[in-house]
């Protein structure tokens, strides 16, 4: 196969791994423990990768955490992260509270819907984890060093147009 014919199927690849019909929701679909989680993942058309995030650092955090813990294990803006939680609030994902002893602190609680959805994407995480370290044991430093070469040159090619 020639040059050109190899990058077109790259980047048939990487567009298919983003497709609609989302492998990661079907995993989500076949491991959901609950009727009611199911129910969730298959009508749920506004959830972002952000939000299950949150989830799952709440599952990590425990029972009760502050939106400022929260805040400060998060990789998003304060404003994001507000926006986020407050969607996860309105789907009665968690719930937002003021604890008795700090009226101004805000406290947040998984409902149990979303400590499953939560827990299941760490589970997920971790098994695509176990997947990439077995792929990854296939190919040496350098031929790996060689795939993060193009895969850099080749995003910072569609950044330089």
């Amino acid at each position: 196969m020639e040059k050109q014919q190899q990058f077109e199927k790259i980047k048939q690849l990487l567009r298919d791994s983003h497709s609609e019909d989302d492998a990661e929701q079907q995993w989500f679909l076949k491991h959901a423990r609950s009727e009611q989680s199911r129910d969730f993942i298959a009508t749920q058309k506004r959830f972002t990768h952000s939000e299950l995030q949150i989830l799952s650092q709440l599952v990590v955090n425990g029972n009760v955490t502050t939106f400022k813990i929260l805040q400060q294990t998060s990789n998003l803006s304060q404003g994001m992260l507000s926006r986020y939680v407050n969607h996860l609030a309105q789907l009665t994902l968690i719930e937002k509270f003021h604890p008795q002893d700090n009226k101004k602190e805000i406290s947040l609680r998984l409902t149990n819907l979303g400590e499953e959805l939560g827990r299941l994407h760490l589970e997920l995480h971790q098994r695509i984890s176990t997947n990439e370290q077995k792929i990854l044991e296939e190919y040496t430093e350098q031929e790996i060093n060689t795939m993060l070469d193009i895969v850099s040159k080749l995003i910072a090619a569609r950044q330089h147009i």
